[in-house]
């Protein structure tokens, strides 16, 4: 009698080649015939071949079966159903973030005064690259006929199998070598595709037929690869290019042409194909790839997320590749979506510009690293980083982090047969303890469970996972483990200010039994006259809400708290986050959800404990304004973000904020309070004018360029993040009059939703422009005026008005004029304007 059971997929990208390579390889270790069925479609596969499993089709929560038959049938059927319910989950590799950048195709407006041609596509990859158009044909696969026609079919079966020898060498060599996480991991999954039996058994087949060994390869090709382009699932169709890539290395290796169809670039390079496959990315020599632009590959394609790791500017979706000119100097735009097909020297000249505008914007950035985050009203909030890795640590001091608010060590445990000893943990806490330099680290305990499993913690499978056995609740059934990695953390609060805190705890009880254990560790190290902080402080994440509920007996036995708010508000809200019809409701600025918040805010206060937030919404830059409000005095945010949030918490009033959270609790509808925080951030407590808006001695030729630079500048300094769109709007209102008033000033001007704060900038210009003046005269001074068409209030339209009537006398443009440096024109302009209420506030910032 076979054995049989049943499962959910729990892959959310469905089968595709590595989760299905594990099971091909337990099923290999048993003699049974076992026979995974998709109940969806009624597709069957043998489980033994990796390329049977991917092409049964299976999606994200499919029902499926397996039906295991033969002499060994009950050890092979336990064996498969305990790794499909406690181990399948963990042995499928998050895809990277990867979705199109949105582009309003549309070029900006220098690009389109020159009519430079360009072809539109999605970006996959964001950056900017240029080089010689190299075009790579498509993979299409091709056997030589045998001359003669006749052929020895041992022969040509020994072909295959030398030719699949040789690849699976290269392939292990080539694994052997440094490599990111994303290379190796679609190594191993060639890897795995070569080794299955299916692939050599339908080659063989092919032979016995009549084919030779080339024909073999093609037609093996075509079969397996048209089986993943009919399944619906994105993922799966767009590895027919691994299949494709697989094949033709093996036909490469029995014509004996690989060294002919290896590209070999020798200048700086934009790679064209139709399709490229990621064995052809390997082999191409990254010193020299400056872009890649596809036409069929999609956004999760193996090739994709290889080009994204290598930080390859990439398109794809382009139409027509083939027919793009070649050997022409090509520009990836992957920052708005296009590539310019043949570069000119004012194309050169615009693309310097904004290589040397993006290092501005980082530079002004990194400025806010080395200092902490104040609001207006000189409120000090912490701006700590969100770690999962030894790697981040460096990367988020070097960002100015005031510390690590949350190091997530489960991602030390996921992927791996055996978890990581207690000399492995210790060796990277104590690092990060050190890095840190005497600021805090928070090191959380594993939190596993829901959608992170691990190989060696036994979790059966759950109709919501997410109310299950997850956090803190696994640690009694694993308390080796878990006091293992406790005895690390303890022995690393020797090295600086480590905390330990406790995940998804919802009892007392579960934080009595966690203190025990870190009680019990420090008395073993003590005995054994081991290092360690006594007074390392106890925590506990707060993404339960009743552990809102509880706070009073928490807080007498807990040092400090960290707001959880991904998990916190998909339970308060009884919405699953990663539920598409369901996930907006677990809106974090919905009144209801906000008065939790400062429920919890004020009853840790009130016991004198410290309190941060790490989930989401910290970095959300419309949530900012109410986490400051809330009164939260730590932000905890991925590392990428460090610098950005504190630069937006600069723009900001505590006072204000305060205000704004107020206005919002009482909007019963969560569009009316999204409304609200958008003309907030319209008038964030940044003044109209700052010392870094007002620009001089540029090289600036033209008036184009001249607005450009204005745009830019706003640009730098956060003011807008759309720079095309305010330089269209600009241009909108200077096509009706020339905005050159004479006397060598010009004052263009905007309303665009494209700017985010009401400004001003000042540009003095080392050689005059040509502005088709009132009185002819060219321009030497520029002042822009941007404000947003959506702010009702308009109170910065005083200073403009003011500003305009100014520049109509003499002796303020002569004194203008005569201003040397920046602080001299600020000085000039708060005393003109000293008399004004709020206007000279607005200038200073």
């Amino acid at each position: 009698m076979p054995v049989t059971f049943k499962f959910a997929c729990p892959l959310s990208h469905g089968f595709h080649a590595r989760p299905a390579s594990h099971v091909a390889a337990i099923a290999k270790t048993f003699t049974s015939e076992c026979v995974l069925t998709n109940l969806r479609s009624g597709s069957a596969a043998d489980m033994k071949s990796v390329l049977s499993i991917i092409a049964a089709d299976i999606h994200f929560n499919d029902a499926c079966s397996v039906r295991v038959q033969g002499i060994d049938e009950t050890p092979a059927s336990a064996a498969l159903q305990r790794f499909i319910e406690h181990d399948l989950a963990a042995r499928d590799s998050a895809l990277p973030d990867l979705l199109p950048v949105e582009t309003r195709r549309e070029l900006p407006r220098a690009l389109r005064l020159l009519g430079v041609q360009v072809q539109f596509g999605q970006a996959a990859s964001r950056g900017i690259g240029a080089g010689k158009a190299v075009v790579i044909g498509g993979i299409q696969l091709r056997a030589t006929p045998i001359e003669g026609g006749a052929h020895d079919p041992a022969l040509e079966e020994q072909r295959i199998h030398r030719a699949v020898a040789a690849l699976r060498t290269r392939i292990q060599n080539k694994l052997l070598e440094p490599l990111s996480s994303a290379e190796s991991g679609i190594l191993e999954a060639h890897l795995a595709i070569l080794n299955d039996a299916a692939l050599a058994g339908r080659m063989l087949e092919r032979i016995r037929e009549g084919d030779s060994a080339a024909e073999a390869i093609v037609e093996a090709n075509t079969f397996f690869a048209d089986k993943l382009r009919r399944s619906d699932n994105s993922v799966l169709r767009e590895r027919a290019l691994d299949i494709h890539g697989i094949c033709r290395e093996l036909l490469d290796n029995i014509s004996g042409a690989k060294k002919a169809t290896t590209v070999e670039l020798r200048q700086p390079s934009v790679v064209v194909a139709e399709s490229l496959a990621p064995q052809q990315l390997l082999a191409l020599d990254r010193k020299w790839v400056r872009g890649l632009v596809m036409e069929s590959a999609g956004t999760t394609s193996h090739t994709v997320i290889l080009a994204r790791s290598l930080g390859i500017p990439t398109l794809v979706a382009v139409k027509d590749v083939l027919m793009l000119p070649t050997e022409a100097e090509m520009v990836v735009d992957a920052n708005r979506g296009f590539v310019i097909l043949e570069s000119t020297p004012p194309v050169t000249r615009f693309y310097e510009r904004e290589s040397r505008t993006m290092q501005r914007r980082k530079q002004a950035l990194a400025r806010y690293a080395t200092s902490p985050a104040r609001t207006v009203d000189a409120r000090t909030i912490g701006v700590s980083a969100n770690v999962a890795s030894a790697e981040e640590i460096d990367a988020a001091f070097q960002s100015g982090a005031d510390g690590i608010g949350v190091f997530r060590t489960e991602m030390l445990f996921l992927r791996r047969e055996q978890p990581p000893s207690e000399e492995e943990q210790f060796e990277i806490y104590a690092h990060a303890a050190c890095a840190a330099a005497g600021k805090p680290v928070v090191i959380r305990t594993l939190d596993v469970g829901g959608d992170k499993r691990l190989r060696f913690v036994k979790i059966v499978a759950e109709d919501n996972p997410f109310l299950g056995y997850r956090g803190v609740r696994i640690y009694q059934e694993n308390a080796e483990l878990l006091r293992i990695q406790l005895r690390a953390i303890a022995r690393a609060s020797a090295a600086g200010r480590v905390r330990v805190m406790a995940p998804m705890v919802s009892t007392l009880e579960e934080v009595l039994w966690f203190k025990e254990q870190v009680a019990e560790v420090q008395r073993e190290l003590k005995a054994n006259q081991i290092a360690f902080d006594p007074s390392m402080p106890v925590g506990a994440m707060i993404e339960v809400p009743s552990s809102a509920f509880i706070l009073d007996q928490l807080a007498h036995e807990l040092d400090f708290f960290s707001l959880g708010t991904n998990d916190l508000s998909q339970y308060f809200f009884a919405a699953d986050r990663g539920n598409p019809k369901v996930a907006n409701l677990a809106n974090v600025r919905h009144a209801a959800f906000l008065k939790f918040l400062q429920q919890i805010v004020h009853g840790v206060e009130s016991h004198g404990k410290s309190l941060s937030v790490c989930g989401d919404m910290a970095a959300d830059m419309r949530s900012i304004p109410l986490l400051i409000g809330l009164g939260l005095q730590e932000i905890s945010v991925p590392v990428a973000d460090v610098t950005t949030v504190k630069e937006r918490i600069s723009r900001h009033s505590y006072s204000e904020c305060r205000k704004l959270l107020s206005e919002v609790l009482e909007y019963p509808l969560v569009q009316d309070a999204e409304r609200l925080l958008d003309r907030e951030s319209a008038r964030s407590a940044r003044g109209l004018l700052s010392p870094e808006l007002i620009v001089l001695s540029t090289d600036i030729r033209s008036k184009e360029e001249a607005i450009r630079e204005l745009v830019d500048t706003l640009y730098v300094q956060g003011r807008t993040d759309d720079s095309d769109r305010l330089e269209d709007a600009v241009w909108a209102r200077e096509s009706v009059y020339s905005t050159g008033m004479g006397h060598g000033f010009a004052v263009p001007h905007c309303k665009s939703d494209a700017v985010n704060t009401a400004s001003i900038a000042i540009l003095k210009l080392k050689e005059p422009v040509d502005w088709n003046a009132l009185d002819g005269k060219p321009v030497e001074i520029v002042i822009f005026l941007a404000a947003r068409e959506s702010d009702a209030e308009n109170e910065h339209l005083r200073v403009f008005s003011r500003l305009a009537r100014n520049l109509m006398d003499d002796d303020f443009r002569e004194q203008l004029v005569k201003a040397g440096d920046r602080e001299a024109i600020l000085a000039l302009l708060n005393k003109e304007f000293s008399q004004v209420k709020n206007v000279a506030a607005d200038l200073r910032g």
